[in-house]
């Protein structure tokens, strides 16, 4: 006699790609991917943004919500472009920040690739500029001075 997980199991192994994964994303939350990202120019001075949207934190990295289909690395450079119009290579994971209810934050660091100075869109970026790590904004968010310390090998006190 086949108990019901064996049945469960044939059917399953039955069932082609496209049906599984429709299954499993009826079954499962569905979760946004948020990145954030320290770019660094050649004198490792790190990038930060004043973000007209954001509450009791004007100061912070580029950040953005992957869409459909995007790599991270490719998501982390299509926001630096469009919030600044710089361009960066080299992205890299350095963080991911997880716990949240439908949403995953992940964490890069990327170098500076081309121009030297930004240019902020004016719509959810009012300024922009490099600053020596050392002199970095006291107000930064928690979260996103912890993707600066893992991006620039610092251990968390």
């Amino acid at each position: 006699m086949i108990n019901r997980w064996d049945l469960l199991a044939r059917i399953w192994k039955r069932l082609h790609g496209p049906v599984q994964w429709r299954i499993l994303w009826c079954k499962h939350d569905t979760f946004m991917i948020g990145i954030t990202g320290v770019v660094l120019d050649d004198h490792d001075r790190v990038l930060l943004l004043r973000h007209r949207f954001w509450k009791d934190n004007p100061w912070g990295t580029p950040s953005g919500y992957l869409e459909r289909g995007e790599s991270i690395e490719d998501g982390f450079a299509r926001e630096v472009t469009e919030e600044t119009g710089l361009t960066v290579r080299d992205v890299r994971i350095v963080h991911v920040n997880s716990g949240f209810r439908l949403r995953l934050e992940v964490g890069v660091v990327a170098h500076l690739a081309g121009p030297e100075e930004p240019t902020v869109d004016g719509v959810e970026v009012e300024g922009a500029r490099f600053f020596p790590a050392a002199e970095l904004p006291g107000d930064l968010r928690a979260s996103q001075r912890a993707v600066i310390d893992a991006a620039l090998g610092r251990i968390p006190d």
